[in-house]
């Protein structure tokens, strides 16, 4: 613990702040043959917990503050299919100097790394301002279902 304790006040690379909760906006997605999702980024969104009085927000520690926002998306695969991969493209043209995103930033292709949906897959990543461009690829047979939420800061 001393050693952990050590590195998080020298490197300021991690995080000061620690997660609180999912959102309680849980979304099913279900894909059939032939449907897909475009290319695009999760954004983080604010979160307002109502507080911890008459067990409201049971999750919530004591002292936590009431606004928060998203910073990861977690992904349930429910279901297998053949296709539907979730794809993420790594950051070139689309990407300013200053790592901010540039409109338009660059067209659907088969670069970057795929993740394959598999039935108890647990797909977790950033969004927001550090997410990777992302989409949903066509399912070629059967039925993709995902569960959807995020983790709370």
């Amino acid at each position: 613990e001393a050693k952990f304790n050590a590195m998080t006040e020298s490197d300021n690379r991690l995080p000061r702040y620690q997660p609180v909760s999912c959102n309680p906006n849980l979304r099913l997605y279900k894909y059939t043959k032939g449907q897909w999702f475009g290319r695009h980024v999760d954004e983080s969104n604010k979160v307002d917990f109502p507080g911890n009085n008459n067990n409201r927000a049971p999750l919530l520690s004591a002292g936590v503050a009431k606004e928060t926002q998203t910073e990861v998306t977690v992904l349930f695969y429910l279901s297998s299919c053949r296709g539907g991969a979730t794809r993420f493209h790594l950051p070139h043209n689309g990407t300013s100097n200053n790592g901010k995103r540039k409109k338009g930033g660059g067209s659907s292709s088969r670069s970057g790394m795929a993740f394959t949906p598999e039935e108890g897959a647990v797909l977790l990543h950033v969004h927001g301002d550090r997410c990777l461009d992302h989409e949903a690829e066509p399912v070629l047979e059967g039925v993709k279902y995902v569960l959807r939420t995020d983790i709370v800061y």
